[in-house]
């Protein structure tokens, strides 16, 4: 496949814009957030100097009670997700029971309800959490949906990205 370079620059320069455009600054405060929900809650120089002074370094960790309390409530509030007809007639009825098995067995073979708990945690814990939703054809050439949930400090958020489809007009 011949390389083309102008849309390799291209392409570059759009990441570019991506990563400078606040993500360093997210990974950083992710990263504090998440050393605080650990209970990682001091500095490596505050920890030195009360060292030095013989002083025990105390946290206590109320992040990790309110948060885990929250994550607990998202587990035992999980929406179970189906559809419903809209209008009448059995037609539509029929539809919608389809699309609700359907659904369900895209659920039940990712184990949509972890991860959703996987993204809930990261969303609440670093502020953003992502699902990768692919057609993967490892199983069959049909192809299958794959969901699987990404590391938030790996995701660049697109700049010129639209807040709803309106903004596309």
């Amino acid at each position: 496949m011949p390389v083309n370079s102008a849309v390799a620059k291209e392409q570059y320069s759009r990441y570019v814009r991506a990563r400078d455009n606040g993500h360093g600054e997210f990974v950083e405060k992710s990263h504090a957030c998440r050393e605080f929900f650990f209970g990682n809650q001091w500095k490596d120089t505050d920890l030195a100097l009360l060292q030095r002074f013989r002083r025990p370094a105390l946290a206590i960790n109320k992040v990790k009670a309110t948060v885990s309390t929250v994550l607990g409530e998202q587990i035992s509030n999980r929406s179970e997700i189906s559809f419903r007809p809209r209008g009448g007639g059995d037609r539509n009825a029929a539809v919608a029971q389809v699309l609700s098995k359907v659904f369900k067995q895209i659920s039940d073979n990712n184990q949509l309800q972890w991860l959703r708990s996987d993204v809930f945690s990261d969303g609440i814990i670093s502020g953003r959490g992502f699902y990768d939703v692919r057609v993967d054809f490892n199983d069959s050439m049909m192809g299958e949906v794959s969901i699987s949930h990404l590391n938030p400090h790996n995701v660049l958020l697109d700049p010129d990205a639209c807040s709803s489809y309106r903004d596309w007009e």
